[in-house]
């Protein structure tokens, strides 16, 4: 067995790590978080992320047979990627065939038309406005 002295390890790494961002390329092509919204009540449980690029992450949960859904931060044009999820409270056996699509999306939202009131989550990812 071999002892670990974490003081020794600890000043080894004094330094090492880059708190202040000096000794990082900000000239390189990486993408980064700009903004962000967590899911609270208060905004009705949406949330997003936005990044340098105008690339934004965001999404929610729809809890109605037909749900007008408005994104908290508009989307550049309609050709985004939409995906809708069906979600479970309950640890059924029973299998249950459901659907859900958009009818319409827009730069602001979308409408979703689901053959059934479970609640699903959504999540829309695109180039924002």
């Amino acid at each position: 067995m071999v002892d670990i002295d974490i003081g020794v390890i600890s000043e080894a790494l004094n330094n090492k790590t880059d708190r202040n961002m000096r000794n990082v390329d900000t000239t390189a092509k990486a993408d980064s978080v700009i903004d962000y919204q967590e899911p609270t009540e208060e905004n009705g449980y949406t949330w997003y992320r936005k990044y340098k690029s105008g690339w934004v992450e965001q999404g929610g949960d729809i809890q109605l047979n037909t749900t007008s859904v408005i994104f908290p931060v508009e989307m550049a044009d309609s050709n985004y990627i939409c995906s809708i999820v069906f979600r479970s409270t309950t640890n059924s056996t029973n299998v249950t065939y459901n659907s859900a699509y958009t009818q319409t999306q827009t730069t602001t939202g979308f409408t979703c038309i689901s053959s059934s009131s479970i609640h699903k989550s959504w999540q829309v990812c695109g180039m924002a406005a």
